[in-house]
């Protein structure tokens, strides 16, 4: 596996959330594709091919990783070294980590990425380009509110400072949510203040009682524990958040690579979600040159439990409610239809050959 801009990223803090790492989209190139047809495709009906007769078209593929959290590039690490992607005709599999993703895809410096659902989406739409979803990465999230020393319920919280990033962003969006649900007016009982920077930024607000409580993430628990401090809420929700994508035209002439690097990409979350294997799992991510501090590995359950284990999601409804949030949260246009933007063919014909269910089972 190559990856690049290492010098760049790994020493920004590893596992940090892209809706915190990339809020600038990756469109700049995507003019220069306007032209190619914007035909919607049929939803997959039919199972794929056998296992034993999967077979890549490709020897390479290129694929975006778009965050430098060692636990994105889980499955395409594991699936290298293990040799899964080799095994289905996939001997150079090369993941490049990069912001500009969309981009890629579009100046066919990438055949296949990693992306947030939200940016997937709006870049279909405003480029009117054939961007498909074709699988999930992570399939739910974990809302989370940590609070600084002194603050352990919703009553200690009123008149406090609270923080979800910046205001017009989906965590402060989850934010807002999190304090309905344990009793709060978000517009009355606290105030709401703006934060830049990733959600380190945060956990070091509550640490140091800048902000009395923020969004944050599973691996934030040590830190803000070390210093007195607790997760008041912690709950994880349905939120298909992350997906694989690829464009329509390079998905109709390489169907064989994509149902091939489905095959591997699923076979690698499968030997990833076996415990026997974790171990294991987290020496050859720092073999592969990730910096994982000892805390990280005491979250190894809470991070399988936002990741798809076999590339899909639980349902169409369950997409549909997730679509809705992001549509109240601002992050998608109201006019986001998502369905024209997303093709399972490829997923479905992965899991029937691995003898997995399909999942979503339709849409």
């Amino acid at each position: 596996m190559t990856r690049i801009n290492d010098s760049e990223t790994l020493g920004l803090g590893l596992g940090l959330r892209r809706r915190d790492v990339l809020r600038r989209g990756g469109y700049s190139a995507l003019g220069v594709m306007l032209a190619l047809a914007t035909g919607r495709g049929a939803l997959a009906q039919n199972a794929g091919p056998s296992l034993g007769n999967i077979k890549a078209n490709l020897s390479t593929l290129r694929y975006g990783e778009i965050s430098p959290n060692y636990a994105d590039a889980w499955p395409t690490t594991i699936g290298t070294v293990k040799g899964y992607f080799k095994e289905v005709g996939i001997s150079n599999m090369k993941a490049t980590m990069t912001e500009e993703y969309v981009a890629g895809l579009v100046s066919n410096s990438l055949d296949m990425t990693h992306s947030d659902t939200d940016k997937a989406l709006s870049a279909a739409v405003a480029s009117n380009m054939p961007i498909k979803i074709i699988g999930c990465f992570r399939q739910r999230e974990r809302w989370i509110l940590a609070a600084r020393k002194g603050i352990n319920t919703s009553a200690d919280l009123k008149g406090k400072k609270v923080s979800g990033g910046a205001l017009d962003g989906h965590n402060t969006w989850v934010l807002k949510q999190i304090l309905i649900k344990m009793g709060l007016d978000p517009n009355k009982d606290v105030e709401i203040v703006p934060m830049t920077g990733a959600s380190n930024t945060r956990q070091m607000a509550v640490i140091t009682g800048t902000v009395d409580a923020a969004v944050l993430f599973p691996r934030h628990r040590a830190g803000v524990e070390g210093a007195g401090g607790k997760f008041i809420h912690d709950e994880l929700v349905p939120a298909p958040s992350e997906a694989v994508i690829a464009l329509e035209p390079w998905l109709a002439t390489n169907k064989d690579t994509a149902i091939a690097w489905m095959v591997a990409d699923i076979r690698a979350r499968q030997w990833l979600f076996d415990p026997a294997n974790k171990d294991e799992a987290y020496k050859i991510m720092r073999d592969a040159g990730y910096e994982i501090p000892p805390a990280f590995e005491a979250q190894y359950k809470e991070e399988l439990d936002v990741i798809s284990p076999d590339g899909g999601f639980d349902s169409a409804e369950v997409m549909d409610t997730f679509i809705a949030e992001l549509k109240e949260a601002g992050d998608i246009s109201a006019e986001v239809n998502w369905r024209d933007h997303i093709d399972l063919k490829y997923l479905w014909a992965a899991q029937d050959a691995l003898g997995l269910p399909r999942r979503p089972a339709s849409l």
